[in-house]
């Protein structure tokens, strides 16, 4: 069987030449997320830092794994968060400047976007079923 295109290449476990033991990695990843950064970035700081390429490869397992066995897991998920901090942002332009239309547009698909992928964590059961998104307490669910 034949395929056109690229593949990626065929990788069984760490490379040869990391200097980290999985569980080197592992209490790094614990460290980093006991001090509130995000998984997105551990994994930034672990590349560019330590030399770690792929953090699934390296250990079996990924940061955000990591993070919830060692129970420092946030109880909104980062995209989630991420996506509620630019609604805020952009519900305080609104305020100043009503006649934005683009903006107020903006905005009502990114609390579309929030209300679509919260359905999806809660069908996952990463969020709690009662949990839900509303303009006034938006700022509650971030701080």
């Amino acid at each position: 069987m034949s395929r056109k295109g690229s593949q990626a290449p065929i990788r069984d476990g760490a490379p040869a030449w990391l200097g980290m033991l999985p569980r080197e990695i592992e209490k790094k990843i614990g460290e980093m997320a006991k001090d509130g950064v995000q998984p997105a970035k551990i994994g930034l700081v672990l590349r560019d830092s330590f030399g770690v390429p792929n953090v699934k490869e390296a250990t079996g397992k990924t940061v955000a794994e990591i993070i919830k066995a060692a129970g420092y897991a946030p109880s909104i998920p980062q995209d989630l968060t991420n996506l509620i901090h630019r609604a805020i942002h952009l519900q305080e332009h609104l305020k100043n400047n009503r006649k934005d239309l683009h903006n107020t547009r903006g905005l009502e698909l990114i609390e579309a976007r929030i209300r679509k992928l919260a359905k999806y964590y809660q069908s996952k059961e990463m969020l709690d079923a009662g949990w839900k998104y509303t303009r006034d307490g938006a700022r509650l669910l971030v701080d």
